[in-house]
């Protein structure tokens, strides 16, 4: 099923694009499985030029993914990001923690549960009928393998499953960011010959004169504390920015005298 841009309108006009991805799920809390989802959510929004303000991964809990989805909307975070704990099992209770989060009840979503009758017939169970049990007042978000996500508040809902959640995102994003920034943030790496102690003060200095690049050190296990990784992160087209580091890091060369 197409994804209508009627569907799903554009980022409201005046709201500042501030990401949060969640991702739900016990076995993410106790460590049993790698969390790939929020490694490729984060990695499509910086890609996209939005890197993500936060990122939190929560318990298959209703009351703890309420009130850390109010926290989120309290700091006024746009899009909210959630993946996971949205099939029919009882484990499953994203749908409830959103629906508490927003003061809404949870009821039955006509076109949902119409949608869910025509695809599973026969072996439309009550658990796949609770998939269709959905925050009052949502929008859905179509999914061409399985049950849709849904949208409310800002607050965008998907399965789980990779195949099923990157294209569903993609399509929610072109529609918030219709004139993104392709090219998204650039990222440099500089390897050096010294322990990040001997830099640090230098490179704190050009962040604070600097506040729009992210820079990070990186000290590296191996041959700690004699090689470090700098790492650069800023918007595409800033040529000034990157000429002004390559002559900070020309300035600590000849200081610490490195090749």
């Amino acid at each position: 099923m197409p994804l209508h841009q009627d569907t799903l309108p554009p980022s409201p006009t005046g709201i500042r694009f501030k990401p949060a991805v969640v991702t739900v799920g016990d076995e993410l809390v106790f460590g049993e499985r790698s969390n790939d989802n929020q490694q490729w959510l984060l990695q499509t929004l910086q890609e996209r030029g939005c890197p993500a303000e936060l990122a939190l991964i929560l318990p298959d809990s209703i009351a703890v993914i309420a009130a850390w989805l109010q926290t989120l909307l309290g700091a006024h975070c746009f899009p909210v990001l959630i993946s996971g704990g949205l099939g029919g099992t009882h484990d499953d209770c994203t749908r409830e923690g959103i629906a508490t989060a927003l003061r809404v009840p949870l009821t039955r979503h006509h076109h949902c549960f119409e949608m869910l009758a025509a695809r599973y017939g026969e072996q439309f169970t009550a658990g796949r009928q609770r998939m269709a049990m959905l925050p009052e007042g949502c929008e859905l978000i179509p999914n061409p393998v399985g049950a849709p996500g849904f949208f409310l508040a800002g607050v965008y809902a998907f399965p789980g499953f990779p195949k099923m959640l990157q294209p569903m995102v993609n399509q929610v994003l072109d529609s918030l960011l219709p004139n993104s920034d392709k090219e998204g943030w650039q990222v440099r790496e500089y390897l050096l010959p010294v322990s990040e102690g001997m830099i640090a003060y230098d490179i704190e200095q050009f962040v604070r004169s600097h506040p729009e690049a992210r820079i990070g050190l990186y000290p590296h296990a191996e041959r700690f504390p004699l090689e470090v990784t700098v790492r650069l992160r800023y918007k595409a087209n800033d040529p000034e920015l990157v000429s002004g580091f390559d002559e900070l890091l020309a300035t600590i060369k000849r200081k610490h005298q490195l090749k």
